[in-house]
């Protein structure tokens, strides 16, 4: 192994071989000396550099002005949902109110009227039971048969005949 070997693997060998010293190392300009063409090289790099980091901050600054814009966006949407639930909360009570007018079994009564009507409808029943008795002691009285008897002796005769 030496200075053969690369002869004998051919020209393609030898000049990616070469290719890749000669990229590794600066390349030198006719008529600057190295120090010069180093200080070149590295103003360019340096400049790249700044190119890239203006880039960046350019990239940056739209990214925050887009972040912005969202931010605000979202705040609205946010705004806009809690008028819709504020409005949603009315609309519900709303239909509570009319559904409670309407809904049958529901019973929406004050306590002040039904008082009254429990008591008129214990009045009522009492007046009933005293319109019974009146009738009854009258039939003995005057001697009128009891129809509810007779009329209930009916039904069970006719309920033994089936």
């Amino acid at each position: 192994m030496g200075l053969l070997d690369k002869v004998k693997r051919g020209k393609k060998e030898t000049t990616a071989a070469n290719e890749t010293i000669y990229k590794n190392q600066p390349q030198q300009i006719p008529g600057m000396d190295a120090g010069a063409q180093a200080q070149s090289e590295n103003d360019k790099f340096v400049e790249s550099v700044n190119q890239r980091i203006s880039s960046l901050e350019n990239d940056l600054g739209k990214l925050n002005t887009t972040t912005d814009g969202l931010k605000r966006n979202i705040g609205e949407i946010r705004t806009e949902l809690e008028a819709m639930k504020e409005n949603v909360k009315l609309v519900v009570s709303l239909y509570e109110m009319v559904s409670k007018d309407f809904n049958p079994f529901m019973d929406t009564t004050p306590e002040e009227i039904k008082a009254i009507t429990d008591k008129m409808r214990e009045e009522m029943e009492d007046m009933n039971r005293k319109i019974t008795s009146a009738i009854s002691d009258l039939g003995e009285l005057y001697g009128t048969p009891n129809l509810d008897a007779i009329i209930s002796e009916m039904d069970r005769e006719d309920s033994n005949d089936q």
